[in-house]
């Protein structure tokens, strides 16, 4: 049993896919599904960061599920991607991912310790859950950034927010000639 869901029968849960791989996220810790977007680059950023979108006046670093994961790039069909706005460690991250499937209620019963050890960097996966004869990858979003990463991503963070607000500036015509 999965600490985190030990007092709970069930949990409601959203299902994406990556390549041919369905994993699934709690759908408490999804703030919203958004159409991708192309997003604005930003030089060194992590590889895994495709870049960083204005949602509504907040900045946002938008996530490669692909890369982050590391699952080779097969093609796909960019009509059914889809960006997931999670809540990571406090900061809002958009995590794009190849299609959504379903959103379902997973029983605590059916959700088992992931099977095989992945080394140290296995803290993003809370295991794997039974639904209807498939077996999905269960991700916990508050660990699917490694400590590192996530520092890595505040700081990232600091630099979209000076931008914001150099932008907010300019706006107001400090910028214009």
């Amino acid at each position: 049993m999965i600490e985190e869901f030990k007092d709970l029968k069930e949990i409601q849960m959203i299902i994406f896919r990556l390549a041919n791989e369905e994993y699934t996220i709690p759908i408490m810790n999804v703030q919203e599904i958004i159409m991708p977007q192309p997003p604005t680059h930003i030089p060194k950023a992590p590889g895994w960061v495709e870049g960083i979108l204005n949602l509504r006046g907040h900045i946002i670093p938008i996530i490669d599920g692909k890369k982050k994961f590391q699952i080779e790039n097969k093609e796909q069909n960019k009509a059914d991607s889809r960006i997931i706005v999670i809540d990571v460690d406090h900061e809002m991250v958009g995590l794009n991912v190849q299609e959504l499937s379903d959103d379902i209620h997973l029983k605590t019963e059916d959700i088992n310790p992931t099977p095989v050890d992945i080394g140290e960097d296995n803290e993003f996966l809370w295991g794997v859950g039974k639904y209807q004869n498939k077996l999905l990858i269960l991700i916990n979003p508050q660990k699917f950034l490694s400590h590192s990463e996530t520092h890595d991503l505040k700081k990232f963070s600091k630099v979209t927010e000076n931008i914001q607000q150099a932008t907010k500036v300019c706006n107001m015509s400090v910028c214009s000639g």
